[in-house]
């Protein structure tokens, strides 16, 4: 079987661009060249793999297939490659980790005591977020090789996402809320309490699930003022704003005197997860996933 990469990257700047010419330019050829590239491609795997359309090209089912199966192997050849690299050069590629300190701290020092067991000579390196935005960002510019973050995120084809535990949703209130006494609060005992969080610039999906909007019962959530780090939102609830939904980690993170955390115990969990880029060659990312795996569990805070 003659399959060469190339025509799998063909095949994934078609997906990318839908259109012929577009991928062309991206990858520096001739609009003939990629439609030869793909008709070779075609006669390898033996069915069509794109349908062209009035409105630009398609992937079948089995085009599909086989962009989701050729991405898996251009990252594998990258990072083999990029590995190789660095063995001959006598040094080991760095693993640059981005994360949000509150949703990683009960969990990343054992992960990089792992990581320092199965690969002595690697060098972990943090980055630390504040925000989603700057987690992406730092994927897509290269300066962090994988991240962990809360879903969803958006649908983004440019990354490789692993979900990796589940967290219960907890509430701060500033004492003396008449919500502050309960024990336990449900997403209907929000209906009138502004939700303070980032909203400008977050994809739409995101922000309806960390505010839970619209509510179960069709009723709108109370967006309350914006802000965009945990501090930010932490001093906004502390003021009397309204109140800030988050993972059950945050809970444990911080330590507010002017906060009282319920836990909200009908809203859907918070899920987090380990990202990279679908293209990053970094050789350790499989390990970073096998080892963050066996070591993770979810937490759980002390009760109210």
């Amino acid at each position: 079987m003659d399959l060469s990469l190339r025509l799998l990257q063909a095949l994934a700047a078609v997906a990318e661009d839908g259109s012929m010419t577009r991928a062309a330019r991206r990858l520096n050829l001739t609009q003939q060249a990629v439609s030869g590239q793909i008709r070779q491609l075609e006669r390898v795997v033996g069915t069509a793999l794109v349908v062209r359309l009035a409105t630009g090209i398609e992937l079948t089912a089995a085009g599909l297939v086989v962009l989701k199966q050729g991405e898996a192997l251009l990252q594998s050849a990258e990072a083999m490659v990029s590995e190789a690299r660095m063995v001959g050069a006598g040094r080991s590629e760095p693993l640059r980790i981005t994360f949000k300190a509150q949703s990683t701290a009960h969990f990343m020092p054992a992960v990089e005591a792992a990581l320092r067991k199965q690969a002595p000579d690697l060098e972990v390196q943090p980055i630390a977020s504040h925000t989603l935005p700057d987690e992406i960002d730092a994927l897509l510019e290269g300066r962090a090789d994988a991240a962990f973050l809360w879903l969803p995120i958006g649908d983004d084809p440019r990354f490789i996402i692993h979900p990796l535990v589940a967290e219960e949703r907890w509430v701060a209130l500033p004492p003396g809320h008449p919500l502050s006494e309960r024990t336990t609060l449900t997403i209907a005992d929000l209906a009138d309490v502004p939700v303070v969080g980032p909203r400008d610039g977050m994809p739409e999906a995101v922000v309806r699930f960390w505010f839970i909007d619209p509510r179960p019962d069709g009723t709108r959530a109370v967006f309350g003022p914006q802000a965009r780090t945990p501090e930010e939102c932490l001093h906004l609830v502390a003021a009397g704003h309204g109140c800030w939904i988050a993972p059950a980690s945050t809970v444990t993170y911080f330590a507010h005197p002017r906060l009282v955390w319920l836990p909200l115990v009908d809203a859907p969990p918070n899920q987090l997860a380990l990202m990279w880029a679908v293209h990053n060659p970094n050789p350790y990312l499989p390990l970073l996933l096998q080892e963050t795996s066996r070591v993770l569990l979810p937490i759980t805070p002390p009760t109210a």
